[in-house]
């Protein structure tokens, strides 16, 4: 059964949903879900849970019990958990459980540990007749994965070639031990021993530079296909919907993408020896039953136990890597957020309780890495082991054989050479098979990025990358309708508003009523879930989100400096830098002269992890980035509500002069009382819009 892990805090719903469903043979991935089911990011309700029963063909019932009811369950079956937390039960005995936690894979839990957790709400699931069995499709590959990468085939190629060249010298290389044996020291021929040993000598020589110009090939390959394929991974992450992003902690995010390079780095560093391995195996393998089946059939059976070793214990240790990586990730994103929230943490005392929580989550992780390195540890002690007896067997064996004459000397020393290049290869094989199987785990993680749908942002109107000629448009919200998950509650509904060319408008309204969020639709950040948002009679399909976005300008509440010198944050990062345009946009927000004030001027860093500018300050000069683009649309969400009203009123007055249609959203007065109309989006609905006019 495949496994069913949770991206983000509210998937560990449809996680168990998909487990009880996988369970009966109606098997979907985690990213096929993800695609039937629009999740809020505000979580899930045993509701919702039956709701996307009834999609997949199972019946629900939730119930309500304590923990000795649990026997009297049909199992599988999903228990409300912490709370905030759902887990599927898939076993009940006396003293224990055993749950598949969507956030930490399965666990045992004895019965008075669950009852600390178990919050006394269940939900049995069971098929309906609209249920059909679905086959599991065949899972996704890291081929699938990479797509067309240029220069890959040649570099495998050029690999291989050389790996096959160094096969031939390791072929070899016994052979002149069975001749030296069998020869000149049985002869005493001592002229022939120096012939041998120049020979010994250049095979030795030839191997030492293949295999260095087969090292550096590598490292080559490595790292060209790897910027290459990270690129192509990060341009398909900038390029996704901002959904997506609000979903998902920043630390899973970089844990999943760092997950090319571990695909990156197998693919290029084992296939080439899974291939030649195997090769090189099968060879000496025939050469071994040539100088003697028996000894043959010792090394054969030792290397069918190191599978089976391998293979019976596969299950577990791709589970623990799991759960290792989600929470490595976990922790990673609690690092970053106290990094980011550093001033806050000191003010309020936490850097014990941060720093104390962050080491929790980490001991979780290395609790499971720990596993698995005794696991691997395990390996190689029983492929010591294993090889250990193989050696003593052959040994004893051999000189036996040796002393009835079925062998030689040369030959026994030649036979035990190719055993060892044998097992070695065989072990190498099957190590690096199970290592390719891991990649399903860096697979499925990475599939979350690569497989998710990128932001639609070509339309059918052309490209447009001049942005002159352009006039303030008309913008007509067209019977708009939003919400975050299928079944949730609306948060926008039926909105019929036209904003008229070179308009000033003030949506206002109660904290949490929607204003950001159209204002995230008309941006296109946010897809309606009906309704259309029309550009000058044009919807925005047809004029295309970069054509979009490249005419207006923005101010939100959480947008942030970039990294880098004010002038660049002014300019955006922009490739090309034009001082004039920087220094009026700045001259707009009333910050150029805060600017000249600073020691280095436009040169002036700011930094990710906080600077000396002032609130007010950081918001004039995201406001002069906005007019940098010379929009001829203007939002602003709350983008004056750190400055004075002396100064606010200063910059209304300086952005007022621009021909633009511009969309404030507010809370004070001042700012209010300067648009030319006050929309009140609670008062907005499907047949009328209630317009106040601005207090004069």
């Amino acid at each position: 059964m495949s496994t069913y892990l949770q991206t983000t805090l509210s998937e560990c719903g449809m996680a168990c949903v998909g487990h009880v469903a996988a369970h009966h043979k109606n098997a979907f991935s985690m990213n096929e879900l993800r695609t039937r089911f629009a999740l809020s990011i505000r979580g899930t309700s045993l509701r919702d849970l039956i709701r996307m029963g009834e999609v997949l063909g199972l019946g629900a019932r939730a119930v309500r019990m304590d923990l000795q009811g649990l026997t009297r369950l049909t199992l599988p079956c999903i228990l409300h958990w912490d709370l905030t937390h759902f887990v599927v039960l898939t076993k009940v005995s006396r003293r224990k459980i055993t749950i598949h936690d969507p956030a930490k894979g399965l666990r045992t839990l004895p019965l008075k540990e669950a009852s600390e957790h178990f919050t006394g709400f269940a939900l049995e699931m069971w098929p309906t007749p609209a249920f059909q069995q679905i086959k599991p499709k065949p899972p996704i590959s890291w081929r699938d994965l990479m797509g067309p990468i240029i220069g890959l085939r040649r570099s495998l190629l050029q690999l291989l070639l050389l790996a096959a060249a160094l096969q031939v010298v390791a072929l070899i290389l016994p052979l002149f031990t069975q001749w030296l044996m069998d020869g000149p020291v049985v002869s005493g021929e001592l002229d022939l021993i120096g012939v041998i040993a120049i020979g010994f000598v250049l095979l030795t020589v030839v191997r030492t530079v293949l295999e260095w110009t087969r090292g550096w090939l590598g490292i080559v390959a490595t790292y060209q296909l790897g910027i290459q394929w990270s690129s192509r991974i990060a341009r398909h992450l900038f390029k996704l919907p901002m959904h997506w992003y609000e979903v998902r902690h920043t630390g899973d995010v970089l844990s999943r993408f760092q997950s090319a390079n571990n695909i990156q780095q197998t693919v290029t560093g084992k296939l080439v020896d899974i291939v030649l391995d195997a090769l090189f195996a099968i060879i000496t393998g025939v050469v071994m039953l040539i100088y003697s089946p028996l000894l043959a059939a010792v090394a054969v059976f030792t290397i069918v136990a190191y599978a089976a070793i391998r293979l019976s214990t596969h299950g577990a240790f791709h589970r623990l890597s799991d759960e290792a990586l989600v929470h490595e990730a976990t922790a990673q994103s609690h690092f970053l957020e106290s990094l980011r929230a550093m001033q806050s943490v000191k003010i309020a005392g936490l850097e014990a309780h941060r720093a104390s929580d962050w080491a929790n989550r980490m001991v979780q992780a290395s609790n499971r890495r720990m596993l698995s390195n005794r696991m691997t540890l395990t390996f190689g002690s029983s492929y010591s082991l294993l090889f250990g007896l193989e050696t003593v067997a052959v040994l004893a064996a051999g000189a036996y054989m040796t002393i009835e004459g079925a062998l030689t000397v040369g030959m026994l020393m030649a036979f035990i050479a190719y055993k060892n290049e044998f097992s070695s290869r065989m072990q190498r094989f099957i190590d690096n098979m199970m290592s390719m199987r891991m990649l399903r785990l860096h697979v499925e993680r990475l599939s979350d990025i690569v497989l998710t749908e990128p932001e639609k942002t070509a339309g059918t109107l052309p490209e447009q990358f001049d942005s002159s000629g352009w006039a303030p448009p008309e913008i007509h919200l067209d019977k708009v309708s939003f919400r975050y998950a299928e079944g949730g509650p609306w948060v926008l509904k039926d909105i019929d508003l036209k904003l008229h060319a070179g308009e000033h408008v003030a949506i206002v309204g109660p904290t949490g009523c929607g204003k950001t969020t159209l204002a995230k639709i008309i941006l296109g950040l946010l897809e309606p879930t009906s309704g259309t948002v029309r550009v000058d009679g044009q919807p925005l399909s047809y004029l295309g989100l970069s054509n979009w976005r490249r005419r207006i300008g923005v101010v939100m509440q959480d947008d942030q400096l970039f990294s880098a010198s004010l002038k660049e944050n002014i300019a955006g990062l922009d490739g090309v830098i034009d001082m004039g345009r920087v220094q009026a946009a700045a001259r707009a927000a009333f910050i150029h002269d805060d600017i000249l004030a600073m020691p280095m001027g436009y040169d002036t860093l700011n930094g990710d992890m906080g600077n000396t500018l002032s609130g007010g300050q950081k918001q004039r000069l995201l406001l002069a980035r906005a007019l940098y683009r010379e929009p001829c649309v203007l939002v602003l969400d709350e983008a004056t509500s750190h400055l004075d009203v002396e100064r606010e009123q200063q910059v209304n007055e300086s952005i007022g002069r621009l021909p633009v249609t511009r969309i404030t959203i507010a809370h004070r007065p001042d700012t209010i009382a300067m648009a030319e109309r006050v929309i009140d989006i609670t008062r907005l609905h499907a047949s009328a819009i209630a317009v106040e006019a601005a207090a004069p």
